[in-house]
């Protein structure tokens, strides 16, 4: 089978390959070009935003990180906060306090009443009146250990007075106070 270029499906088959190579010469070097210029201007914006992602994914960790640490720190003051506040109250266990110190102090309970309880701003206040004999500077021992207790206390309306010398008392005392400590409302 010999080849004819002047016949007209041989004519045909080379200019459908010329117009076939002009379309693919054409598609790649104007259409497809700008379409591989989108693309890779795509790539890079994606590569960016990634890059983006993993500093705020850093950023957000050291964040949580710190948050924690806060909240941790926060959760250890209120509960050292907490043993001056408590929530509950036990009368009795007051009144054993109380009586243990003042004992301890080398003092003697004279009076120790309890008044009703009331309220000051958010905190329930249990106050007791309590009379007090013993020498002076042992009262200051019996208040020095009230400061050690692990709840929010105060005292008012203190008032003392000297017992006689004559009566063999030298530096012996009378103290009445007021003896408060306050709660937190549930």
């Amino acid at each position: 089978m010999a080849f004819d270029l002047r016949d007209p499906r041989i004519i045909r088959i080379i200019l459908g390959i010329v117009v076939l190579a002009a379309l693919i010469f054409v598609y790649f070097n104007f259409v497809a070009s700008g379409v591989q210029e989108s693309i890779a201007e795509a790539e890079d914006t994606l590569q960016m935003k990634e890059m983006e992602l993993r500093q705020l994914q850093s950023q957000t960790s050291e964040d949580m990180a710190r948050l924690a640490q806060q909240i941790e720190m926060y959760r250890q003051e209120l509960q050292s906060l907490d043993r001056f506040l408590p929530r509950t109250y036990d009368q009795e266990e007051v009144l054993e306090m109380l009586t243990e110190k003042a004992s301890a102090s080398g003092l003697q309970v004279l009076r120790l009443d309890p008044l009703a309880p009331s309220v000051e701003g958010e905190y329930t206040v249990y106050t007791w009146d309590i009379r007090l004999t013993g020498r002076y500077h042992r009262f200051g021992v019996f208040l020095d250990q009230l400061t050690q207790e692990t709840m929010m206390t105060s005292i008012s309306n203190l008032q003392m007075q000297q017992l006689k010398a004559a009566e063999g008392k030298f530096d012996n005392v009378e103290a009445t106070f007021t003896f408060s400590t306050y709660v937190q409302p549930y």
